[in-house]
């Protein structure tokens, strides 16, 4: 029978004690959105995979100078223009290009390193003026999707150097005199004209704005569009990587091997892909000769695979010039994430089917990115940026370059706010939104 709502908490108890479907209309629908919430906050978080998400960003990089060395402690008496959460990428560039425009910031979140492979085109990093951050440039990238189909994108691509990134990043931080403060956030606490950043070990930030930069480890603090009609469930992008010295390398060693769609880590005996490549190959020339491809033939040389009902991945790959690589397994985007397992064991296999042998392992990397769904609510006061604003290519799940392209002009918006007459946190971040993402950017 419908009943009075008195309080939503209520009614969401109320309707899980009943099993969920029996109670009333209302109380059922406020489930539904509760459990979309719960669903896509737990992916944001790293869903399954969470162990190896927080032993990625538990790596450390000696070679990297602790940010506390760099910057000045934060004075927790004082008031600050901009609190930012987060050290990553996104969030040191947007400290330092508030700095740069005369704001008061203080740089919130762990003292860690950049831990992240990040590779980029190089015309995107020479745009914003980048390309000084690279450890290395490939002419062109290859892709591959079956034996026989070879695929040459002639767009110079990069590896970014994480340290020359964050030594850059840190140190326009350090002319602009953004202070630091190294603990974990807790919480947000929103005022009219001043917010505070609360720690887990008791330390506060007091700011007349908050944003949140702290990647998809920051979705707790941002409220998104999870309730909206329609809204979509999030999906995450894996991927399983490790930097090694190898005894051999079959691919092009001029060029950064894209994408690898071949399924060469199914069913083969170890060291037969390449036999196999050469087969497929003839086989291909065959069917020129014979006028082209039958009807069921191996377009994709599933029969050589058996795969068709198989979750793909592809294999990612630098060749690096100090005689390294950087191997990556990747699934491009699924929901729910490709288990981290699953690639390396796809990743292990592939290498035993190319009879590549690993001789020396440097380094693993667990790469999780959150893909797709709701977009941050813009009426909130509270700014988002980066990957916790959702700015990350929906197809790739690139988001480095389109952070760093944006940070000065959310910047400059923010300030245009909070040059305002009477400003508000909630005026001055509506100004943020407006140039993040603004109606016409949503459609």
């Amino acid at each position: 029978e419908p009943h009075q709502h008195q309080c939503v908490a209520t009614c969401v108890d109320m309707a899980m004690s009943m099993a969920i479907g029996k109670g009333c209309r209302t109380c059922r629908n406020v489930v539904e959105e509760g459990k979309k919430t719960s669903a896509n906050r737990k992916t944001r978080r790293g869903g399954r995979e969470r162990a190896h998400v927080k032993k990625q960003a538990d790596k450390m990089d000696r070679t990297q100078t602790p940010i506390r060395e760099k910057l000045r402690a934060a004075n927790q008496d004082e008031l600050a223009d901009v609190a930012v959460v987060g050290c990553g990428p996104a969030g040191v560039a947007l400290a330092s290009e508030l700095g740069r425009r005369g704001a008061k910031v203080t740089l919130v979140g762990p003292d860690a390193p950049f831990v992240n492979n990040y590779g980029v085109w190089l015309d995107e990093f020479q745009e914003i003026g980048m390309e000084d951050c690279l450890e290395q440039v490939w002419d062109s990238a290859v892709c591959y999707t079956r034996e026989d189909k070879e695929l040459e994108v002639k767009r110079p691509y990069a590896r970014v150097c994480r340290k020359k990134l964050r030594d850059k990043l840190l140190q326009r931080c350090e002319e602009t005199n953004v202070t630091f403060l190294s603990s974990m956030v807790q919480k947000v606490e929103d005022g009219t004209h001043e917010s505070r950043v609360v720690c887990v070990d008791g330390n506060q930030i007091r700011a007349k704005v908050v944003a949140v930069a702290a990647g998809a480890s920051g979705a707790d603090l941002i409220q998104y569009e999870d309730e909206a009609e329609h809204a979509l469930a999030v999906a995450s992008q894996t991927a399983y990587g490790i930097e090694c010295e190898v005894d051999s390398y079959p691919w092009p060693k001029d060029k950064m091997l894209f994408m690898d769609f071949r399924r060469h880590h199914t069913g083969l005996w170890e060291g037969t892909a390449l036999r196999r490549r050469e087969e497929t190959g003839l086989m291909a020339e065959q069917r020129q000769e014979q006028g082209g491809m039958k009807v069921g033939d191996a377009a994709g040389d599933t029969h050589l695979w058996g795969t068709e009902k198989e979750v793909p991945s592809f294999l990612y790959a630098m060749p690096m010039a100090d005689g390294k690589v950087f191997l990556e397994e990747t699934c491009l985007v699924a929901r729910p994430g490709l288990p981290f397992d699953v690639l390396k064991r796809r990743l292990e296999g592939r290498l035993r089917a190319m009879n590549i042998k690993v001789t020396r392992l440097h380094d693993e990397e667990w790469s999780y990115i959150p893909m797709g769904g709701p977009l941050p609510c813009t009426a909130q006061q509270r700014i988002a940026f980066g990957a916790a604003a959702g700015l990350v290519h929906p197809a790739t799940g690139y988001s480095i370059a389109r952070s760093l392209k944006e940070a000065p002009a959310v910047a400059e918006a923010l300030m245009a706010g909070l040059g305002q007459a009477d400003a508000t946190a909630h005026t001055v971040t509506q100004c943020g939104w407006g140039g993040l993402w603004s109606g016409g950017r949503k459609r």
